[in-house]
């Protein structure tokens, strides 16, 4: 009889103590869950209140008369677009922080003249751009003025007055794209050219100021061929001034006289 109570209040000890120990797991969850929810209450207010500081942040900044851009400051500026480089600076005017500052770079190098521009923000109101400049090199008559071009035939400008120190060019739109390639070549003689234009079949046409001929100076070596010219001619006793010089082949010297005579020294 008594182990049989033994064994009966053993068993219901086992039980509560089974049931006591469930109910603790089951408050200790809970109370992990009610933190958990706390603590995400808690984060997700603090994200809200940080968005809402740097909304405000931004919009102050945004609209901060003090922000806004007040002067370009340019070096190196272009000589033939300063109005279309400022009227592109002027419609990138607005706060320097919100300023599209690649945007403004891809708009300038749009510009003939310009070969690249560096652009950097000075806070509060400044922005600087330094230009690096295509310089003319070929000027050519136009329509109540003179077009002026790169080396590469590029059209950075024009303007009224003849400008010094340029190569004179004649010919139409395909002469320019013809000649352009021979800057190079025609870079030693820049001083000394009266102007230069295409000859067709025979190429290059090339007049110099201090002489009365044409030369056809081919496709390469163009001074030493004038200059070995010039040697040459100061040894031959002409009947006729010459009208032009052929100098195409290497080595040899071709001319042509007023008189239609022809010599090959």
């Amino acid at each position: 009889m008594k182990d049989s109570m033994g064994g009966s209040l053993k068993f219901e000890a086992d039980f509560f103590r089974k049931c006591n120990n469930l109910t603790v797991t089951r408050e200790k969850k809970m109370r992990t869950i009610q933190v958990r929810t706390v603590h995400l209450l808690l984060l997700l207010c603090l994200t809200l209140l940080a968005a809402l500081l740097v909304s405000r942040a931004a919009n102050f900044l945004l609209s901060c008369a003090a922000l806004q851009v007040r002067q370009f400051r340019l070096h190196g500026q272009p000589v033939y677009a300063r109005e279309r480089v400022a009227a592109i600076l002027q419609r990138h005017a607005g706060n320097i922080l919100a300023m599209d500052l690649k945007g403004l770079q891809a708009q300038l190098l749009q510009v003939p003249e310009v070969a690249a521009a560096s652009i950097r923000r000075v806070l509060p109101d400044t922005v600087e751009v330094d230009f690096t400049l295509r310089r003319p090199f070929y000027q050519h008559v136009a329509a109540g003025g003179y077009r002026l071009l790169d080396e590469a035939g590029r059209e950075l400008g024009r303007q009224k007055e003849a400008p010094a120190g340029l190569v004179p060019l004649r010919g139409d739109v395909q002469d320019l794209a013809a000649i352009a390639p021979f800057a190079g070549e025609l870079r030693p003689l820049r001083q000394e050219i009266e102007y230069v234009a295409w000859g067709g079949w025979r190429g290059i046409e090339l007049k110099l100021l201090a002489a009365p001929e044409i030369f056809y100076p081919g496709e390469s070596g163009f001074a030493g061929k004038i200059r070995q010219y010039f040697r040459v001619k100061g040894r031959l006793a002409l009947k006729a001034p010459v009208r032009s010089v052929d100098l195409r082949i290497h080595g040899r010297i071709y001319f042509e006289l007023d008189e239609e005579q022809r010599g090959n020294p």
